[in-house]
């Protein structure tokens, strides 16, 4: 329930940016509705929140330093078809 009170959290926090009257902004105000219904208030704290970020941290390193790996060692999967865009790196939270 925690990790789900977080990801309400980000979600407002990204909606400025994003804007709340483009389609992926209504979208969001959506999910956003629907996920707090079941989230209390008060069910997440400062210290679930940095325990949810260094844990999404330290999975994209993990992740990261595979895919390295197998582009090294030249494994099949390592790298797209020449057909497929190959997809840039999501940022690192903050």
């Amino acid at each position: 329930m925690q990790r789900v009170g977080v990801l309400v959290k980000q979600m407002t926090e990204i909606l400025p940016t994003i804007g709340a009257t483009s389609d992926l902004g209504q979208t969001l105000m959506k999910c956003m509705t629907m996920l707090a219904k079941h989230v209390p208030p008060g069910s997440t704290s400062n210290a679930a929140e940095k325990n949810s970020i260094e844990k999404m941290a330290i999975q994209n390193q993990q992740n990261g330093a595979m895919q390295q790996q197998m582009k090294q060692t030249g494994q099949p999967g390592a790298q797209p078809p020449p057909s497929m865009p190959q997809k840039p790196p999501m940022p690192a939270a903050a």
